[in-house]
């Protein structure tokens, strides 16, 4: 395991970087973007289609968790816990893909905007994608 550091915004996360499926699970962007600079209506159906790509054992629940998060993602006020709940839900189940370790390149590009959007509610999320982040510095961020 090797520990790396994520900029959000003008903030550095510390995050450490575990293997998955026997390849290394590493973020092509340093950088996440700023929660209000993404369109998550975009990423969603991005993460979306890219997730329909793998092939999982269990497609109803993963269709079943990309539903409830876009339907939190959709409420004029959006409750950015549920909605990781619901993702983090869906980033295990395409990790027990057989073809993750194919996708996980695209699939960390296609999670990188959401997790910005998420903010510091993204930590579920990146511990299911094994990017085990650092949970009191994203407790620092959240107090600033």
């Amino acid at each position: 395991m090797t520990d790396k550091a994520i900029q959000v915004g003008d903030h550095t996360v510390s995050v450490a970087l575990s293997m998955a499926r026997n390849k290394m699970l590493v973020p092509k962007v340093g950088v996440l973007p700023e929660p209000q600079a993404v369109d998550i209506q975009q990423a969603m159906s991005e993460l979306s289609m890219a997730l329909g790509e793998l092939r999982t054992l269990q497609p109803r629940k993963l269709n079943n968790a990309l539903e409830e998060a876009k339907e939190e993602i959709e409420m004029a006020h959006p409750d950015k816990t549920e909605a990781a709940e619901s993702l983090a839900r869906a980033a295990k189940i395409a990790k027990e893909a057989e073809n993750f370790a194919n996708h996980n390149e695209i699939l960390v590009e296609r999670f990188t905007p959401v997790l910005g959007w998420l903010g510091p509610h993204a930590t579920r999320v990146a511990e299911a994608l094994s990017l085990i982040t650092y949970i009191e510095k994203l407790n620092e961020l959240e107090q600033e």
